[in-house]
């Protein structure tokens, strides 16, 4: 079979206006576009993912130019649980300016003008997701819940067990269709990373493969553990899939278990968390490049 000969397949403009692994050969191309805009993700492009191995995970080299004493790569230790477990924290919040910068740097109000109603990652993601929360919810029974960086659907599941969701996000019309959110914010978290809510008013914090766009990720991760109630959780999730432009520098340099080291980074130096926790819960379709990866990191408020 001649790869060579599907690696240079024209991109078709569709697929220059959805979500795509930074280490994919149209990434670059998505780039000069500039029409890498939130949109479905490339579920036809699946088999292809495998084939040419899209979301391979990437060099840190670059990255070390940035960010201190070679991190996140050089603290990989082992599987996404292992590598949490066993990280020895840098004694100084590890990351620069550069670091946080982006190739799109235009307000992204502009970027999230028109509304979108389609889902950033695939199927099996989001029933993965679905049913991670289906375990935990529970055990805050009646919970208030708020989603940051949502949209039109935010990967609950099915069965009620809380009291109330609130949702913040980028487009009104969006936040408006979400059929589980009780009330909305149409906040630009980048603009302005103080979350409208009062101290201690939730029980749980959800955001869904969206942090990684965020240019002051310690002041939002300070402002939910703000908001959360002691012993209440903050759960990230993340894949392999971004919009190149839009997605901090940091992230684009480095791979999935880096990505994992990252966001638990931003709940370690807020300190305002327990340790965090990561789970992969990517099934053997996921390892093949079948599928998308499913990652998750939480942590619990302390307590005092």
């Amino acid at each position: 079979m001649a790869l060579t000969a599907v690696a240079v397949i024209p991109v078709p403009s569709d697929v220059l206006r959805s979500p795509i692994r930074a280490s994919s050969p149209w990434a670059n191309e998505g780039r000069k576009q500039g029409r890498l805009s939130h949109g479905q993700t490339l579920s036809g492009m699946a088999f292809l993912s495998g084939i040419l191995g899209f979301g391979r995970r990437r060099s840190s080299a670059a990255t070390q130019v940035r960010a201190k004493g070679g991190w996140p790569g050089s603290f990989v230790s082992g599987d996404a649980a292992q590598t949490m477990r066993e990280v020895r924290w840098p004694e100084e919040w590890p990351y620069t300016e550069a670091d946080f910068a982006r190739q799109d740097e235009s307000t992204d109000t502009g970027f999230y003008t028109h509304p979108r109603i389609c889902t950033h990652v695939d199927d099996n993601f989001i029933a993965t997701l679905n049913k991670h929360y289906g375990k935990v919810f529970p055990t805050y029974p009646n919970a208030r819940i708020l989603d940051l960086c949502s949209s039109w659907i935010s990967h609950y599941p099915t069965e009620k067990t809380w009291s109330h969701v609130s949702i913040t996000g980028m487009n009104e019309y969006e936040l408006q269709q979400n059929k589980q959110a009780d009330d909305y914010t149409v906040r630009d978290l980048n603009e302005n990373p103080k979350l409208p809510y009062e101290d201690s008013s939730f029980d749980i914090v959800t955001c869904t493969v969206s942090f990684d766009y965020l240019c002051k990720p310690l002041e939002v991760m300070k402002e939910v553990g703000r908001v959360l109630k002691p012993g209440g959780m903050v759960i990230l999730s993340t894949s392999n899939r971004c919009f190149p432009t839009k997605a901090v520098n940091i992230w684009l340099q480095t791979g999935d278990l880096e990505h994992v080291l990252i966001y638990g980074s931003y709940m370690h130096y807020s300190s305002v968390f327990e340790r965090p926790e990561a789970l992969d819960l990517s099934g053997p379709l996921c390892r093949l490049g079948f599928q998308d990866p499913v990652y998750v990191i939480q942590a619990k408020k302390k307590s005092v």
